[in-house]
């Protein structure tokens, strides 16, 4: 049975780096990758009010799309086996959750998919996702340019 790798893609290039990462893992030990895109829920009351929930899903189906077609093209023509899933909530708890439900052995991820004045604010998900894992993580660190 095949190991399962679960990586997270945002789009960014350093989930892309963190994609080439999961990729010679995936090599080494013969592995199933589960790229995964997490887009936010939009559901609070003043958007319910203005926004009808098909037009929120169409949006976040729009932006995951265009998140993973970096990912999907690098894959292309690889002898990788993978699966790429969009789920919609919270980075931290969606990548957690989904990690262990399928039993992944690693989490692959990016250190940064955002800028750093936003991710100072925000707070990082890759150092979210490493508290409230078990799993093990490799996170790749963003490259100065």
């Amino acid at each position: 049975m095949k190991e399962r790798i679960l990586v997270a893609i945002d789009g960014s290039d350093n989930s892309l780096q963190a994609l080439a990462e999961a990729v010679k893992l995936a090599e080494a030990n013969p592995s199933k990758l589960y790229l995964v895109n997490v887009q936010p829920s939009f559901h609070t009351i003043h958007t319910r009010l203005f926004i009808g929930e098909n037009m929120i899903r169409e949006y976040q189906t729009e932006l995951f799309e265009k998140a993973v077609e970096p990912a999907v093209q690098y894959l292309e023509g690889r002898d990788i086996d993978y699966v790429v899933l969009m789920k919609v909530g919270d980075p931290i708890y969606q990548i957690c959750h989904l990690a262990r439900d399928l039993n992944a052995k690693y989490i692959v991820m990016g250190s940064r998919g955002m800028g750093l004045i936003r991710g100072t604010v925000l707070g990082s998900v890759s150092s979210g996702v490493l508290h409230e894992t078990e799993i093990p993580m490799l996170i790749i660190p963003q490259k100065v340019k």
